[in-house]
């Protein structure tokens, strides 16, 4: 089975505030939420970024609709991705927020810590780094873990013994993983291990702490069960416009001509539940045909959550081997 991870969904730390959380801190602030309440429309809190390297995200918060200003900008904040403090936008920033708002961002940010990779976690990367190194991918040959103390750094170091068959002979190698992003480096060379079986775990685990959304094509075929958006025009040019961009865990969805938005309603689609709203006044919009279908499409997602976990189980299962020093961890 290939992972495929949607770039909405990826952060390059496990332990920091992914944009979405970001995005839920800023609605929880006491000038957004009496903001919702004068407005006939939806706010939406979208937080922009690198997940690379930010260590803050900018959260742009927008009405659904045109205020009286004219403009949809209700104002703007940035957040600490490690501590989750809310400041203003600007030159001279200053710290937003009630408790409300803090403990929120208290209780994401520990979710967000308990994120990093386990021990075991660690150890399984660790072993399937070994398993690219030169002259260590027999399947005849065995690969243990060695005792090692402890680095001194924010990685975990681990120190691996390799025993050739042929021919015969012992070598050891010293690898450092990163609990926070999951990146394993060579202690020889302090290059970054990369390899495919390492990259297909790696992606594994990310999807595994990603939220468990519905796609895109999930929410349009449970938009096609509510008649709202009518037929498409009989045109080659007509389609149907998905958007993630209103948050991470909402896609709206248009009927479009040569790119012109048609004169309909616009839904969106909640990506956890598969509830249909209306864009403008996110009333839901509901048919038993759309909810059985909903329904159906969270569950096999549960589902593949639950694959997953039994893949990583199984693909980390000759770790336990190599701790005690048992038979190949590298027999696939």
């Amino acid at each position: 089975m290939i992972w495929v991870l949607s770039a909405r969904l990826l952060w390059a730390q496990f332990d920091l505030l992914t944009p979405h959380e970001a995005s839920t801190i800023v609605e929880r602030l006491p000038p957004v939420v009496e903001a919702a309440k004068k407005l006939p429309c939806p706010i939406l809190a979208d937080a922009t970024g690198d997940p690379w390297h930010s260590a803050t995200f900018d959260v742009a918060v927008r009405a659904a609709c045109r205020t009286s200003t004219g403009s949809s900008l209700i104002d703007r904040y940035v957040v600490d991705r490690r501590t989750g403090v809310v400041t203003t936008w600007g030159d001279n920033p200053s710290r937003v927020g009630d408790r409300s708002s803090e403990v929120l961002a208290e209780q994401l940010v520990t979710q967000a810590r308990s994120r990093r990779l386990s021990m075991r976690e660690s150890r399984c990367l660790a072993l399937e780094a070994a398993r690219s190194l030169p002259g260590w991918a027999s399947p005849v040959d065995s690969i243990t873990f060695v005792p090692w103390g402890a680095s001194g750094s924010a990685e975990t170091s681990f120190q691996l013994r390799h025993k050739s068959v042929t021919p015969p002979m012992e070598d050891a190698a010293l690898l450092f993983v990163d609990p926070e992003t999951g990146h394993v480096r060579n202690g020889g060379s302090f290059d970054e291990v990369m390899a495919p079986g390492l990259g297909e775990l790696l992606a594994m685990l990310i999807a595994l702490r990603s939220p468990p959304l519905l796609s895109d094509q999930d929410a349009l075929s449970i938009v096609l069960k509510v008649p709202v958006l009518g037929l498409l025009p009989q045109r080659k040019d007509c389609s149907f416009i998905i958007s993630s961009a209103l948050t991470p865990e909402k896609a709206q969805i248009a009927a479009a001509c040569d790119g012109q938005y048609l004169d309909r309603p616009r839904v969106v689609v909640n990506l956890r539940n598969g509830l249909v709203s209306d864009a403008n006044t996110w009333e839901t919009i509901d048919t038993p045909e759309a909810s059985q279908l909903a329904g159906s499409l969270v569950s096999a997602v549960r589902d593949a959550r639950l694959h997953l976990q039994k893949e990583i189980d199984t693909k980390c299962g000759g770790t336990d081997a190599a701790l005690t020093g048992g038979k190949n961890p590298g027999t696939r």
